[in-house]
Parts: C-alpha cells; structure tokens; sequence
C-alpha cells in the first residue's frame, strides 16, 4: 500500500510541475560582444547597455563606425531589441538569446545583415 501512495504522490507531483520551464528574461544591461559582415569584411563590436528599465541607455561600438548612442532596448523574454542613431539613420540590433549566446540581425540606414555573439562576464 505504502508503494501504491508513494508511485500516485509522484504521478501528482510530475503532472503539476511545468512542462518547459520558462526561462527568465534576459538582463540587457551588460556588454554584448559581437560579430557581423558588411560587404563581405567581418565587422566585430559590442553592445553596452547601462542604466534601468525605463531608463536604458549605453552605446553600440564597432570596428567600422564611430560609437552610436543607444536611445531605446526592449526586453521580451529572451528577445532584445536596441535601438540607436547614427549618422546614417536609425540604428535597431535584435537578438534572440539561449543563454549567453545570441543570434540576431541589424538594420543602419538602408544597410543590414545578421550577427552573432554573447554576453560578456
């Protein structure tokens, strides 16, 4: 009887835990180091963003351009969006992330492509 209880107290317990855990959202402020291409040259740089929710703030640094201010970032899950401007127009970096790493694409101007990186310690 005691193995009986114990084998439906476990039945019980597996059924209410949650199938796939959901993942915390992603802390956006931090350095985000990345590694793209633009007309066939590997660019690399980083995304640093500082300050709070509501109030982000940081810059975009690349091996190509000057550093751009970062106006706007929208976390949504593992999602973040940063927007930033430029010289050449708008600047928007999206990256997906599984854990530390992320995949992503960037718009500047009429320019665009994907990029891929991770966070730094």
């Amino acid at each position: 009887m005691k193995r009986i209880l114990a084998a439906a107290l476990v039945l019980v317990a597996a059924a209410c835990a949650p199938a796939n855990p959901t993942p915390r959202a992603v802390n956006p402020v931090g350095v985000f180091e990345f590694t793209t291409n633009v007309s066939g040259s590997e660019v690399t740089g980083a995304v640093e963003v500082t300050g709070q929710a509501g109030a982000y703030g940081g810059r975009v640094r690349t091996s190509i351009t000057p550093d751009m201010p970062i106006t706007g970032v929208v976390v949504t899950g593992q999602e973040m969006v940063v927007s930033g401007s430029a010289p050449q127009g708008p600047l928007t970096i999206n990256m997906t992330f599984t854990g530390d790493t992320f995949t992503g694409t960037w718009t500047l101007g009429g320019d665009g492509g994907d990029l891929t990186g991770r966070r730094t310690p």
